[in-house]
């Protein structure tokens, strides 16, 4: 866990799980969440108990405590990409991502997930162009909704 964690971060509908017999509790997010609660926070939402197993093995609602590397635009995606293969990059992109998605990337009001940059990685390849794709920048971030 960060130790520059900050509580008032996450959202308060963010579910605190209590399961202190858990094996994965160290690495859960969840549960240093619920660690980390400050006495000023009259209630939270919680994990219902008997949803999980109390060793916590394969537990559906398991978030890992690490920030990602979440990119932010992509102003300058496609700046060095020869035209024709840019124009099909970029074709790609609206046809997987939607073109509401595409746009809000380019406006930088949704952040690019590791495994969508991973996808935009594989169309550059895919067209034979070798640099890597410069997303404007990087930030870092939990996914607190991720399913695995």
């Amino acid at each position: 866990m960060n130790p520059n964690f900050d509580y008032s971060l996450f959202p308060y509908s963010f579910a605190h799980c209590l399961n202190s017999e858990c094996l994965r509790a160290e690495k859960c997010l969840r549960r240093q969440v619920a660690l980390r609660m400050p006495k000023e926070r009259e209630a939270v939402t919680v994990v219902n108990p008997k949803h999980v197993a109390p060793s916590g093995e394969d537990c559906k609602l398991f978030v890992p405590d690490q920030p990602e590397q979440y990119a932010r635009g992509i102003t300058h995606l496609l700046d060095r990409v020869p035209h024709n293969d840019a124009v099909i990059i970029k074709q790609q992109m609206i046809e997987h991502f939607g073109q509401t998605n595409y746009y809000r990337f380019s406006r930088k009001e949704r952040l690019i997930k590791p495994h969508e940059q991973e996808y935009i990685r594989t169309l550059f390849h895919k067209r034979g162009v070798t640099e890597e794709p410069a997303f404007d920048e990087y930030v870092e971030y939990y996914d607190l909704y991720r399913k695995i």
